[in-house]
């Protein structure tokens, strides 16, 4: 049996070539069908081998018979009344078949008399009588009521329809001045993970390695080396007895700065409270600098280990090179006060990092995290085509290092390194070559579409004055609570929580990575170049679980424009309606290409009394690009080509496979 995907587009191939052959291609003489008492449509099916030097090897027999009545078409006024419902297509399937299969022994086209006639929905209508093919039912017998004259068993009936046209295409012809504006979607992702049915393949070392690559780059890590120095300024001012804790570092971490937490005062535990989180904080984002620094320390040692075995093999051609390996072994050794064999553990850890270095740049190195030892430890899937991945990856990661971290090249000078910043800007003024090569500015891309085109990364949406004056079309009025009284805090259509900028008073937390958190940390997303005449996309760096958001949909809130894509939405039936365009102004899901096939959707929420546009998961792994459906609204009457390349893509226009 085929999968319902191939099945799906069998169909789809079947219903248009018969009804094409049929009603476009064939000349039917109505007049001579209705001078028949009982006019029957007869399709048989057979299989046969295409190839000219088969081209007579067949299987003896149809391997379907396919019959309609036209009786309720041609001569409308000898409906039966037993049957009203026939003319409509009794349920809900319109086409009801009979199909004689014939697995196993060969029998003739006419071995046996159909069983039952039923009326098709999407019949063939003359074109003289398509008023009267609306009226009364048409005489007709249930398979029931064959069988049971015939005495003959029940006929299983075939999975295999022609698909009817509403369900396998969509008409794209109708409301043209409708096009290209996008649409919300109306289910929300379920949050509940999905089992996974059989054996799953686990995320490889080096796929844990590069995902905590982004993670740290997109995270809150500082490694601002003015922080090493700050905690190096910690010492005592003077020296002073232990019980008097006269030093800072005592004054900072003693609660309230008397060795002793103060219960009557909640303002002196507050203030206490907040000095020790900045105080730990400086900390722990020194400790991750000091750790990246001994990374990259550790790793240009290596390279002046070989240089310094390479000039004494220089030197003295005669003797092995492996003399001058142990003979710099053993004067390491001495300087770390390290055993042979500790410092040759540590050295073969110490090469893998170097490794890493030389694949995917001092970046890649720095901002590993933890997971970096444990791969160069075990060295699992340490081969050529990991480290070709780290390469093709170098030019992401430096562009992602560089403008979310400006400062993190100041390590480099502890070994040498400029520290000269290589990409300003913001991250998504980029875009992304996935094959290695340099990235290219975002500007340049749309150039030959539009020569003066520049565009403008905002965090929040603009509303357009002209349009909308002082006015804010996404206001919604204010909920009351579950008793029914005022809140004093907007509540959550969703949850019905109350909301707030204030972490303190938010009780909200449908998306908290984007609303009432004390800061949004930057997507894991970058702009790559597409393969297939898309243009640029959209890529997910980390993996988006199901219903976690990816963004919100900002722009230019306007109205009135058309020709343009823009997303359009309404606080509800009877507002107006408002458009948000992104043709200038807006943030990254101004580059999430269209699918049939889609990862991720659009969803309305609410957030303090205003109506937002955000881009939810729907289940997106790590390294896929992210896609949404465009919904029929925007492809309707719009002159494109959809290129999604899905098995069950809705929009292809050349009537050709999405594979070929």
């Amino acid at each position: 049996m085929l999968p319902e995907e191939d099945l799906a587009r069998v169909r789809e191939h079947l219903a248009r070539a018969v009804a094409e052959r049929i009603v476009g291609e064939t000349a039917i003489d109505w007049a001579a069908v209705r001078q028949l008492d009982k006019p029957i449509l007869r399709v048989q099916a057979c299989l046969q081998d295409g190839s000219k030097q088969t081209a007579n090897q067949c299987i003896r027999g149809p391997i379907i018979t396919h019959l309609i009545d036209l009786s309720g078409i041609v001569h409308p006024s000898r409906a039966s009344p037993e049957a009203p419902d026939m003319l409509h297509g009794g349920g809900n399937n319109g086409l009801a078949q009979v199909q004689q299969r014939h697995a196993g022994a060969q029998q003739p086209s006419t071995a046996s008399p159909p069983a039952a006639i039923v009326p098709d929905d999407g019949r063939i209508t003359p074109p003289e009588s398509e008023e009267a093919s609306s009226g009364a039912a048409t005489p007709a017998h249930t398979d029931e009521t064959t069988e049971a004259s015939s005495g003959r068993s029940r006929r299983p009936l075939g999975g295999l329809r022609p698909a009817r046209r509403e369900q396998s295409a969509v008409d794209l012809e109708d409301e043209p001045s409708n096009q290209r504006q996008i649409s919300t979607g109306d289910k929300f992702p379920k949050r509940r993970k999905q089992q996974p049915t059989g054996h799953v393949l686990q995320p490889s070392t080096l796929d844990k390695l590069i995902r905590g690559i982004w993670e740290q780059i997109h995270g809150s890590l500082s490694l601002d080396p003015q922080n090493l120095l700050d905690q190096v300024q910690l010492r005592p001012v003077e020296a002073a007895p232990l019980d008097e804790m006269n030093s800072k570092l005592g004054l900072v971490l003693q609660p309230g700065g008397q060795g002793s937490i103060v219960q009557d005062s909640v303002y002196d535990s507050s203030r206490s409270f907040k000095r020790c989180n900045v105080f730990c904080s400086q900390v722990t984002q020194a400790s991750r600098a000091c750790r990246s620094l001994e990374v990259i320390v550790q790793a240009r040692w290596v390279e002046h280990f070989d240089a310094y075995v390479d000039s004494l093999a220089a030197n003295d051609l005669s003797t092995p090179r492996s003399r001058f390996n142990k003979a710099a072994l053993m004067e390491a050794c001495t300087d770390f006060s390290w055993s042979e064999k500790e410092l040759r553990n540590k050295m073969s850890i110490w090469r893998g990092y170097n490794e890493i270095k030389q694949a995917g740049g001092w970046a890649a190195l720095v901002f590993a995290g933890m997971g970096i030892y444990r791969f160069c430890k075990y060295r699992i899937g340490f081969d050529k085509d990991s480290m070709q991945r780290l390469r093709n990856l170098r030019p992401a990661i430096e562009v992602a290092a560089d403008t979310l971290h400006p400062n993190w090249r100041q390590l480099l000078t502890a070994i040498g390194e400029p520290s000269k910043q290589m990409y300003r800007g913001h991250p998504h003024d980029y875009v992304i070559c996935l094959d290695g090569s340099p990235p290219v500015p975002l500007r340049s891309t749309y150039l030959q579409w539009d020569p003066n085109f520049h565009y403008q990364h905002i965090d929040e949406p603009v509303i357009d004055e002209h349009a909308w004056g002082c006015d804010d079309p996404r206001w919604m009025p204010p909920n009351t609570s579950i008793s029914g009284e005022p809140s004093a805090l907007p509540l959550c259509d969703t949850c019905g929580k109350e909301q707030s900028d204030d972490p303190k008073q938010n009780l909200c937390f449908c998306f908290p990575s984007l609303f009432g958190a004390a800061k949004p940390l930057p997507p894991p997303v970058l702009i790559f170049r597409t393969a297939d005449a898309r243009n640029n996309g959209l890529m997910a760096l980390c993996a988006f679980e199901r219903g976690a958001p990816v963004g919100e949909f900002v722009g230019v809130v306007t109205k009135g424009l058309s020709d343009v894509d823009v997303m359009e939405s309404a606080v509800s039936a009877g507002a107006a309606k408002y458009q948000i365009w992104q043709g200038r102004q807006g943030n990254f899901t101004r580059f999430v290409n269209h699918s049939c096939k889609a990862n991720a959707q659009y969803q309305r929420f609410t957030w303090l009394g205003t109506q937002r546009i955000v881009l939810v998961s729907k289940g997106i792994e790590a390294g896929t690009e992210i896609s949404v459906d465009y919904s029929d609204k925007y492809w309707r009457g719009l002159d494109k080509t959809c290129l999604c390349g899905e098995s069950c893509c809705r929009y292809r226009r050349d009537g050709t496979d999405a594979g070929s």
